[in-house]
């Protein structure tokens, strides 16, 4: 497989995990607002709280970092294209994990 496709692929799962992360936080901000529900992670406990500032943590800051990895991604020879996929995938693997609780947990208010 050549490099470009490669590059392609990555870029395309880069703009989903992203796109996924976004779709985390508006989740995650809509659950809380319930009150029935509390943010896991202790490190976005202290941002969750403050719309301006995970709008900066959760969308803009993640935007430019992959805006600049999809950039410079071209410099990558093969093997660290590969290792990039595995952590983005991983990434992935994760944030749909995520997402799907998410959902669950709307099913379950909606339900209840």
């Amino acid at each position: 497989m050549s490099q470009i496709i490669v590059c392609s692929k990555l870029k395309r799962k880069l703009y989903l995990v992203y796109l996924l992360n976004v779709i985390d936080w508006v989740c995650t901000v809509l659950l809380l607002s319930t009150g029935l529900f509390y943010e896991a992670n202790p490190i976005a406990r202290t941002f969750i709280g403050s719309l301006s500032l995970g709008f900066l943590i959760k969308c803009i800051l993640p935007f430019v970092i992959i805006f600049f990895a999809v950039r410079s991604m071209h410099i990558l020879d093969f093997s660290q294209l590969k290792i990039a996929d595995m952590l983005i995938c991983f990434a992935l693997t994760v944030y749909i994990a995520i997402t799907l609780d998410h959902f669950i947990n709307f099913i379950i208010l909606i339900i209840a």
